[in-house]
């Protein structure tokens, strides 16, 4: 009958959806590596805490990809406390903050602004910019970004549509069904899955960074025009994920501010088509050149719009207008010819005035909160025009661009009271741009020099030389070989960051040290070792209460680190808190171990008779002193203090 064909057809799919199932659930008990967690549980200092897996965006790229983006493992608690302000930071390279690895970029930098203006809140901003991913990957990210309980989101996209994760090199599937993108980023979640594409696809090639050219790879040398099918279907995908994104997190009540994106106008296109009627057209080219050189401007500026008048849409044409008029000082001009020539640059590494245009207009729409990078780079670059003064390359600020672009997402953060009140008079402006104030380790200056120089040796930059800004002053050799060993992976980044610290401490240079460990504790607050470093050299500058307040933070991070209670109690006896110096010198002589050398003991025995001295106990302090010549006759400090005790002894004070 019917009823038994549908059946007996029925049974073999039921029982291979159920063998499929099981094996799932199977691979996911069983076999854990084949699973690519957003988040990472962990635990440093008691706190049980939450990090960003950073091989996360594994899922969107084809296995074999020599070289794979990763995210920053930014770290937060897992358990928010009822005073934290949890931001999320979602972007691509110049969200991330390329070529800076640490906190100078927009992340950094606005969570050191929001920390100084409201101390009294628990300040998290979580870094999930990354290179090569575009809108695509931000969308289908949104729901994991929901799961971490964030309080606000920042989005700085536009640059990568076309060739991050199935932007133009988008299957011919996806091209006419866009949802099977989402779907295919939904499958490669699934165990069984990562399983055949690690039987099934061969494994990536061990190269590095430095050994490969990630602009070539997301690219694949793929030229664009802005007036092609391909284009308009980018637009179109760009615009959706946006709006999916924003009315996503409106959905959840999670506020948003999304900024536009902003490029070097100066910066000349990486590619341009032929030109009709000229068989070479760099002679052309080099001809109206020749003119502009010659200080005829007008003539080369006819010359050039004769040429033009065959195709207006060329890059190379466009670009040496924009650079003649504003030579002549034409500023709207230059502007117009400038952006047409990013605009139409066949390598579409920059984003194009239309999807600046399809931001605001979905922000517009969706009532989104909205502030322009590219205005405010307009009004603060010389001749109003974005250039080299704010832009290492096409597209990556400066420390001071990443800076001013923070700046513009904390007014709006302040104007809309989302953290809270206003900031009291004492803390109402923001820190100015200065690498000590805002803890920018010299090492994450250095690894931009060098991460600068090699990204443009490269394709497709050409004859484009970047000036290093703390590698060509001859600072010190060793700590220059330091940072190298560190961009060549022959040396990790905290190892790094210590290594140069101490260097710069032996040095004198203790302000460049302590921008080091500030550094270091803002970007894991939960690292006893960084604030027991920081308060060390804050100590050494005169800096007691800040000191002491890292001090206890270390204690707070790991109780029992003898060395953290020796100077947080030698510390406070110097600022007259004697009872909770006497209170950590007697829990240091219980942690001292007979394996360390004598003078430790000896320092904890001193301090501890300076406290008693100070409260006028002086049996307790002789014996403490005692003890403490005792096991290092020769200390210097003990001795004194032995000396005025007798001599007070002797003449006692009526």
């Amino acid at each position: 009958s019917r009823r038994k064909r549908i059946f007996f057809a029925a049974v073999p799919t039921l029982f291979v959806i159920c063998v499929l199932v099981l094996a799932e659930f199977s691979l996911r008990w069983f076999w854990l590596s084949l699973q690519t967690p957003f988040v990472i549980p962990t635990t440093i200092g008691g706190v049980e805490l939450l990090q960003i897996n950073r091989k996360y965006l594994a899922k969107y790229f084809p296995p074999s990809v020599p070289l794979l983006p990763e995210l920053k493992p930014s770290l937060f608690r897992k358990q928010k406390l009822k005073n934290t302000f949890r931001i999320v930071c979602l972007g691509e390279s110049s969200m991330f903050g390329t070529p800076y690895q640490m906190t100078a970029n927009i992340p950094g930098i606005l969570r050191k602004q929001l920390r100084h203006l409201y101390p009294h809140r628990d300040i998290e901003v979580l870094n999930l910019g990354a290179s090569a991913i575009n809108s695509n990957v931000m969308a289908d990210m949104s729901k994991h970004i929901l799961e971490i309980e964030p309080d606000l989101v920042l989005l700085y996209v536009g640059h990568n549509e076309f060739y991050g994760p199935d932007g133009i090199g988008a299957s011919y599937l996806e091209k006419r069904l866009p949802w099977l993108t989402t779907f295919k980023y939904a499958a490669r979640e699934l165990s069984l899955v990562a399983l055949l594409e690690r039987v099934l696809i061969p494994g990536k090639s061990q190269r590095t960074a430095h050994e490969y050219n990630l602009m070539r790879q997301v690219s694949q040398e793929f030229k664009i025009s802005l007036k092609s099918d391909d284009s308009e279907r980018i637009f179109t995908v760009y615009e959706r994920n946006l709006r999916r994104m924003t009315e996503l997190f409106q959905e959840h009540h999670v506020p948003m501010i999304v900024s536009d994106v902003t490029s070097n106008l100066f910066f000349p296109p990486f590619a341009s088509d032929s030109l009709p009627g000229f068989s070479d057209m760099s002679i052309a080219l080099k001809s109206a050149e020749s003119l502009e050189s010659q200080g005829k401007a007008q003539e080369a500026f006819r010359k050039l719009l004769q040429i033009r008048s065959t195709d207006s849409t060329n890059a190379a044409v466009n670009y040496l207008c924009g650079r003649i008029k504003l030579r002549q000082k034409d500023i709207p001009a230059a502007r117009f010819y400038l952006i047409l020539a990013k605009d139409h640059d066949l390598l579409k590494f920059r984003a194009t005035a239309r999807t600046n245009e399809i931001t605001r207009k979905v922000c517009r729409n969706l009532n989104v909160p909205f502030v322009s990078s590219d205005s405010l780079f307009n009004s603060i670059s010389t001749a109003g025009i974005p250039g080299n003064d704010l832009f290492w390359d096409h597209l990556h600020p400066t420390a001071r661009g990443y800076y001013e672009i923070a700046n513009l997402y904390l007014r709006r953060i302040t104007e809309l009271g989302l953290v809270g009140k206003e900031p009291g008079p004492s803390r109402a402006s923001p820190l100015p741009f200065d690498v000590d104030s805002l803890g920018i380790a010299w090492l994450d200056l250095a690894y931009a020099d060098l991460s600068m120089k090699n990204l443009t040796s490269q394709w497709p930059f050409e004859n484009y030389a970047v000036t290093p800004v703390v590698m060509n002053q001859n600072v010190d050799s060793v700590a220059e070989d330091i940072a190298g060993q560190v961009y060549k992976l022959r040396m990790g980044w905290e190892e790094g960051c210590l290594k140069t610290a101490f260097r710069f401490q032996a040095l004198h240079s203790p302000r460049t040290a302590a921008a080091t460990y500030q550094a270091m504790v803002d970007e894991n607050p939960y690292d006893f070792y960084s604030h027991y470093l920081l308060g060390n050299v804050l100590k050494d500058q005169g800096d007691h209460e800040r000191a002491i307040e890292h001090y206890r933070e270390s204690l707070k991070l790991k109780s029992d680190y003898l060395f953290t209670q020796i100077d947080l109690g030698l510390l406070e006896v110097n600022e007259g808190h004697f009872d909770e110096a006497i209170e950590l010198f007697a829990s240091a002589l219980k942690l001292v171990s007979s394996s360390q050398p004598s003078t430790v003991r000896a320092t904890i025995l001193y301090g501890l008779s300076a406290a008693y001295a100070n409260k006028g106990e002086f049996d307790k302090s002789l014996s403490a002193i005692d003890e403490s010549l005792g096991l290092a006759p020769a200390y210097e400090p003990a001795r004194k203090l032995k000396s005025d005790l007798e001599r007070r002894r002797a003449s006692p004070t009526p």
